[in-house]
């Protein structure tokens, strides 16, 4: 008896020892497979990262206008690198051949590309005395065309707000080129769009029966309708010219001079006739066009009565007295 009991307590621990293990299998195969998404995600961003490269930057010659400091150029160009520090930005050493002050778009892009250079950046001070004014500029390097002049001004100081709105200016600068990288990164980090295949344009087959209900042409129209009309329009304007006409009857046409010396002589005009026979002309026109639309309707109709009907079975012709 003693020795069943052994026996049924090492199955049950052989169990659990078989449990176990079938539980952490899958644990383990988990564990082995593939990475999850944010390291996927991770890669991606790293080899953007790398595909961008850091933003070149070539510091251009400072131009000065006005009263300022010797050593205003130097002190200023000394503020601008050191302020224009990032991890992502790699300034651009001073090489030879030197550049112009005023460089133009033409010399800003030759030194970009004889550098390599992705951006470059100038300041500009102008003012005297206690009045200044500071202008940190960004410039593309491949077309040396501007993107975004800093501007900055002060009254009442001197040259140490001179060296901050400097600071602050190429900081607005820095952080502008910062930007500028993160959105090329970003959309170098984005998958390309699948294509989508395009549908070919279905074409459907219409079959048109044999057999078609019978149809009767319409009528053609009478020339008469049209001349009616015509001449309905034409006297009605004749008989309102024929109104505007007596309208000037007895109204004052100037004054003739008395041949024996006396006042002029009044003149007025006298329209009643000619106004009346005018309305008569346009009156008979109208009322001759109103005839012929009568005329040219009834005998389209009569052209309608005999009508030619074709069918599945030919042609008919029916009239119709």
């Amino acid at each position: 008896m003693r020795l069943g009991h052994d026996q049924r307590i090492q199955a049950a621990v052989v169990s659990l020892a078989l449990a176990l293990a079938t539980n952490a299998a899958p644990r383990v195969a988990a564990a082995a497979g593939p990475p999850p998404e944010s390291d996927a995600k991770a890669a991606a961003d790293a080899d953007a990262e790398a595909t961008v490269g850091l933003s070149r930057v070539l510091v251009l010659p400072v131009r000065l206008d006005g009263e300022l400091p010797p050593g205003t150029d130097n002190e200023v160009r000394s503020v601008l690198r050191a302020n224009l520090v990032e991890a992502t930005i790699e300034l651009l050493p001073d090489e030879p051949p030197p550049l112009a002050t005023d460089c133009d778009t033409a010399c800003r892009q030759d030194a970009a590309k004889a550098r390599d250079a992705d951006y470059l950046v100038q300041s500009e001070i102008s003012g005297d005395e206690d009045e200044f004014n500071v202008t940190v500029t960004l410039f593309d390097g491949a077309t040396g065309e501007v993107i975004l002049p800093f501007t900055d001004a002060c009254s009442i100081c001197g040259f140490v707000e001179v060296r901050d709105m400097v600071r602050l200016r190429t900081l607005d600068a820095r952080a502008e080129i910062v930007r500028r990288r993160r959105a090329a990164v970003a959309a170098a980090a984005m998958p390309p769009a699948p294509e989508c295949p395009v549908p070919e344009p279905v074409v459907e087959v219409v079959e048109v029966p044999k057999s078609c209900p019978a149809v009767a042409p319409a009528p053609p129209r009478s020339p008469w309708i049209s001349v009616g009309w015509g001449l309905v329009g034409a006297g009605v304007a004749t008989a309102a010219g024929g109104a505007v006409i007596i309208g000037l009857d007895e109204r004052e046409a100037g004054c003739q001079d008395d041949p024996r010396g006396g006042e002029c002589i009044p003149l007025r005009y006298t329209t009643i006739v000619p106004g009346a026979a005018t309305i008569g002309v346009g009156v008979a026109t109208a009322l001759g066009g109103v005839l012929a639309v009568v005329l040219g309707r009834r005998a389209q109709r009569r052209k309608a009565e005999a009508s030619v009907a074709i069918g599945p079975k030919g042609a008919s012709v029916s009239f119709r007295f």
